[in-house]
C-alpha cells in the first residue's frame, strides 16, 4: 500500500473517531438520549444499538452509584452477624470524633491511597493529608505538574484510603473517604489561612534546618494545595466491636449523597 493511500485510511479513521464522539457528545447534550443504567446492570435490551469493540457502558451512559451497595447496607445497618437491623450503629458525633483519633487533625499528617480517574482511566498515587476536623475537609501539598493534578482538574471527585499496617489477623483498622477536591494555589488568600491552621510546615522547616518562612515561601512558590470537601467517610475498625457495635461505620456529610448523583 502506497502512502497516499495509508494516509487516506488514517484520515477516514480519524474523521469515523471523530464523528463517533460527536455522536456521544450530542447525546448527552440531549439529556435523555440515552438512559442512567445501574452500576448493577449485567445486560442489554433486546433493542439496544450495536456496540463496537472496545467500548463499554460506562462510555455512553451516566451510570446510577450512589456509594451504598448492597453489601456496604448489610455490613453498615443490615442483618449482620449478630447483629440485627439497625442495631449496633455509632451516632455521627461519636464517628466523627473517633475519625479525629484514628486520622489526627490540624498540623497532623497522615499517609493515603489517592485515587484519581479521567477518561475512564483511574490512577492511584500515595500522598500526604491533613484533616481539618471543624470543618472534615482534606487538605494536601503536592508538588506543581503530577498527573493527579491534571485529573483532579478534570474531575473532581476522588476517593482516598489510609488503613494501619497488618498486624494480626482479626485486627484490622482502615478508612476510606470519598469526596470533591478543588486545587489552590499559593496567591489565593485561603492557601495561606490553610498553611497557617492545618499544614505542619514548620516540620519541613526544621528538617530542612531553614526558617519557617523561608520553608513558606517555597510550599507557596513550588506547591499546590489540595483541598478535598469530604462527602462520605467508611471505617472498619475491629476495635468497635469490644464496644459492642459494628466494625463497619459511616460518616456522612448532611446531604451527601444528594451530591453524588448519577449525572451532575
Amino acid at each position: 500500500m502506497n502512502i497516499k493511500a495509508t494516509m487516506c485510511l488514517f484520515g477516514m479513521f480519524c474523521i469515523a473517531v471523530l464523528v463517533l464522539a460527536g455522536m456521544r457528545e450530542l447525546a448527552y447534550a440531549q439529556g435523555d438520549a440515552l438512559p442512567e443504567i445501574s452500576a448493577a446492570s449485567s445486560s442489554i435490551s433486546p433493542d439496544h444499538p450495536e456496540v463496537e469493540d472496545g467500548v463499554s457502558c460506562v462510555d455512553c451512559h451516566f451510570v446510577k452509584l450512589d456509594a451504598q451497595t448492597t453489601a456496604t447496607k448489610v455490613w453498615l445497618s443490615g442483618d449482620y452477624l449478630k447483629y440485627s437491623a439497625g442495631d449496633g450503629i455509632m451516632s455521627q458525633e461519636k464517628l466523627k470524633q473517633e475519625i479525629v483519633t484514628i486520622i489526627g487533625g490540624r498540623k497532623h499528617n497522615r499517609t493515603f491511597v489517592l485515587g484519581t480517574c479521567i477518561n475512564n482511566i483511574p490512577l492511584t498515587t500515595t500522598a500526604d493529608f491533613v484533616l481539618d476536623q471543624q470543618t472534615m475537609t482534606l487538605y494536601g501539598m503536592h508538588e506543581k505538574g503530577t498527573t493527579k493534578l491534571f485529573h483532579i482538574q478534570q474531575n473532581p471527585r476522588v476517593s482516598l484510603n489510609w488503613h494501619e499496617d497488618f498486624k494480626s489477623w482479626g485486627k484490622v483498622l482502615c478508612v476510606q473517604f470519598i469526596g470533591h477536591a478543588v486545587l489552590l494555589d499559593g496567591a489565593d488568600p485561603e492557601f495561606d489561612q490553610v498553611l497557617n491552621d492545618c499544614i505542619p510546615y514548620e516540620q519541613l522547616a526544621a528538617e530542612m534546618k531553614i526558617s519557617p518562612a523561608r520553608a513558606r515561601e517555597m510550599v507557596k512558590a513550588g506547591m499546590l494545595m489540595s483541598k478535598i470537601r469530604i462527602d462520605l467517610i467508611t471505617v472498619n475498625n475491629s476495635a468497635f466491636e469490644q464496644k459492642g457495635l459494628r466494625k463497619y461505620q459511616r460518616w456522612e456529610r448532611p446531604g451527601a449523597l444528594k451530591r453524588i448523583p448519577a449525572k451532575e
